[in-house]
């Protein structure tokens, strides 16, 4: 799919051709798929764009850029090591001023089952990836600190891949460490994010398909026409990614400070995407009351519990963490929490019983979004009619559970 970057920026999401004018934006692995079109949008935006790239393809992207009329420089960087990062930093600030945005996109990526990892595999990718965002931020931070004002954004992945056991692990490492980060920076100017873009089309996924495929149980081909979205009919484009990461940057870099957000949220909010429900689907907001007791009721909401856990089960392996994720985020806890919380309310523990109401009502506005959220994977009308009936089946229990507790 071709995406006219420059488009989608300025009349999709109307963006200003100024919106990062005078700012230095530094973008690691931008030599190429994500990397190199963020580093696109931030120029198209007026952005003063580093290309902090290991390998010559950081020339090319520097070239297309300018060829396009916009303001960038590549400087050939290796993130793993401290001395380049130092680099990096010396030339920003002598030759373009302090950098008020650092995307930490450089990684490196491969595939091989644990028993058949090379070490060298394994340092590589934790080094390149984890380590390599740690040093890029404790560069550039100073400054920032200093100045009061930056926004960083950390690139995540999805977790329990089989085969990308090293990425996988560099990736959830830079997720703690972005949220440890953004504790230590709380009440400041300045902002960290960890992203994660969603399943897109970049070298890093073609390069691994033909050996994850088959450990998740798809040919090549079914691999890389996988969609989380009911807006692509595959993979999403990076060009789609790299404006999640400018609007992230320009809008909700104060909302998401130290919390996980992928792109497809971001590129909703930003109006790009959007959620198309079958017609002659309503939910019934207030389900009917039943007359069975507090006991049986609480059982219902653990079999919904259970139900649940095993409709996470059964979604693709890499679709699992953003659906926990989602679960975890809006019902208030995650499963295993909310199994806990009901099973020591069962027992009469008192600890448990304090705004157990109020809990339920993020529990409720869980199942009541479920629609919502199972329409982002499919336009399948029947199957999302059934998704309904089983959400104010529901819904009716847990409403009522409420009502014993009032």
């Amino acid at each position: 799919m071709s995406i006219n970057l420059y488009q989608l920026l300025t009349e999709e999401l109307q963006l200003s051709t100024n919106a990062f004018k005078n700012q230095v934006i530094v973008v690691t692995g931008a030599g190429q798929g994500i990397g190199f079109h963020t580093a696109r949008a931030f120029a198209f935006l007026g952005g003063k764009v580093v290309i902090a790239e290991l390998s010559e393809n950081g020339k090319h992207a520097e070239c297309n850029i300018r060829a396009e009329g916009g303001e960038a420089t590549f400087f050939q960087t290796d993130v793993s090591n401290p001395d380049s990062g130092s680099h990096l930093y010396s030339f920003v600030k002598k030759e373009l001023g302090q950098a008020t945005v650092l995307i930490n996109n450089a990684i490196y990526i491969d595939e091989s089952p644990v028993v058949e990892m090379s070490t060298d595999m394994w340092n590589r990718t934790i080094t390149t990836n984890l380590r390599g965002a740690f040093l890029t931020c404790r560069t550039f931070l100073p400054d920032m600190i200093t100045h009061n004002v930056g926004t960083i954004i950390n690139m995540i992945s999805t977790n329990a891949m089989p085969g990308l056991s090293a990425y996988i692990a560099s990736k959830m490492g830079i997720l703690g460490f972005t949220q440890s980060l953004a504790q230590e920076l709380q009440g400041t100017g300045i902002k960290v994010i960890p992203f994660g873009p969603g399943m897109v089309d970049t070298p890093g996924i073609r390069k691994i398909a033909g050996g994850l495929a088959p450990r998740l149980g798809l040919s090549e081909a079914e691999f890389l026409n996988t969609s989380l979205h009911q807006a692509y009919k595959g993979l999403m484009p990076p060009e789609h990614a790299a404006a999640a990461v400018v609007y992230l940057a320009l809008f909700l870099a104060d909302e998401f400070h130290g919390q996980e957000v992928n792109g497809y949220e971001v590129l909703e909010r930003a109006g790009v995407l959007s959620v198309e429900m079958p017609e002659s689907t309503t939910l019934v907001a207030n389900a009917e009351k039943t007359e069975i007791s507090q006991e049986m009721l609480m059982m219902k909401i653990e079999q919904i519990l259970k139900d649940t856990e095993g409709e996470f089960k059964d979604l693709p392996t890499f679709a699992r963490p953003m659906a926990k994720q989602g679960f975890k985020n809006k019902a208030g806890m995650s499963l295993s929490d909310w199994q806990r919380t009901l099973s020591n309310f069962e027992s009469g523990e008192p600890s448990s019983s304090p705004n157990l109401y109020e809990k339920l009502n993020k529990l409720a506005k869980y199942y009541r979004e479920v629609p919502q959220e199972m329409a982002r994977f499919t336009n399948d009308e029947n199957f999302l009619r059934e998704v309904m009936k089983t959400t104010e089946h529901r819904l009716k229990f847990i409403n009522a559970f409420q009502e014993t507790l009032k």
